[in-house]
């Protein structure tokens, strides 16, 4: 009974630290989807300090302050400008550079922002905002 209590210490003991290793090997094999090109003064994305030259990943969302601006350019090209007191999430990037396709969806729900499609321009592109979608196809 005795070797029962101690193993069962030392799982629940290691148990943080099997969950910790299992998160960060998660976010460490997340590809970026692009870099911030620029961030006036501040921006985040999920709750992480953006600065010039940061990557940007699928699923995040990248937050503004009053006056914060944040500048992000894609793998593809594409552009996206955030705004002052802006809530852009980057749901879906899809990005093939051997075919001609690429698949983006943005949900904005706060805020104002540019989206601007890369140099090829083919592909589709979807914003959502609280009060409608914009779907386009090239």
């Amino acid at each position: 009974m005795k070797i029962t209590r101690t193993f069962g210490r030392r799982l629940i003991c290691a148990l943080p630290l099997v969950v910790l290793c299992a998160t960060g090997s998660a976010v460490a094999n997340a590809q970026a989807i692009g870099k911030a090109t620029s961030v006036k003064p501040q921006a985040e994305a999920n709750a992480r300090t953006l600065s010039a030259g940061s990557d940007v990943f699928s699923q995040e969302t990248i937050r503004t302050g009053d006056s914060g601006m944040a500048d992000l350019r894609f793998q593809d090209n594409s552009n996206l400008s955030v705004g002052p007191k802006s809530s852009a999430r980057l749901d879906k990037y899809v990005y093939d550079p051997n075919k001609s396709g690429t698949a983006v969806a943005i949900e904005a729900t706060r805020g104002s922002f540019r989206f601007v499609t890369g140099s090829r321009g083919e592909g589709s592109y979807q914003v959502k905002t609280p009060y409608g979608s914009l779907g386009v196809r090239g």
